[in-house]
């Protein structure tokens, strides 16, 4: 009789422990920051897509330090699994075959944005993508932001502001 109390008890707090352990592999999800597109192809332009996406990682990192609400994967896994296909950002089929690369990544979203130089200023737009869907979150984006070449890292703050809440559902 109290082998068997002994073992039900064992029992009940082992499920307690596995239902906490599904719960929080539930409660995270994986999300990676991609390079921003380069929208105007000028490549003297280009190493603002990786400056963007770096400054950008480091900003959310800043929000939830722990990574209680989601894990942000970094930008080498990133970098590793774009080469691992051997991805030519030149090559028109890039942006279909980026994602191809995301998806070993097993993230749940991605935050991917663009910008384009018009006239004196720079202009940026930031959403966070829905992986099962491939659709961008309607609410929460960070669009039609205007800085200037010098200052157009500025940005980062508003986008976090705004693509946030999206991070977390």
């Amino acid at each position: 009789m109290e082998r068997t109390t002994n073992v039900i008890q064992r029992l009940i707090i082992l499920s307690f422990f596995v239902l906490i352990a599904s719960e929080f592999a539930f409660a995270q999800q994986r999300i990676a920051v991609l390079p921003f597109r380069n929208m105007d192809h000028d490549i003297k332009y280009n190493a603002w897509s990786v400056a963007l996406a770096d400054s950008l990682f480091k900003a959310i990192s800043a929000v939830d330090p722990t990574q209680k609400n989601f894990v942000l994967v970094p930008g080498d896994s990133i970098e590793m699994a774009i080469a691992e296909l051997n991805l030519d950002p030149s090559n028109p089929q890039y942006e279909s075959d980026m994602w191809k690369a995301v998806r070993t990544l097993n993230v749940t979203k991605a935050v991917q944005g663009n910008f384009q130089l018009r006239g004196e200023r720079v202009l940026i737009n930031c959403y966070v993508y829905d992986l099962a869907s491939m659709l961008a979150d309607r609410s929460n984006q960070a669009k039609d932001l205007y800085k200037s070449p010098a200052n157009y890292l500025e940005c980062i703050q508003v986008i976090v502001k705004r693509i946030y809440p999206g991070l977390k559902l």
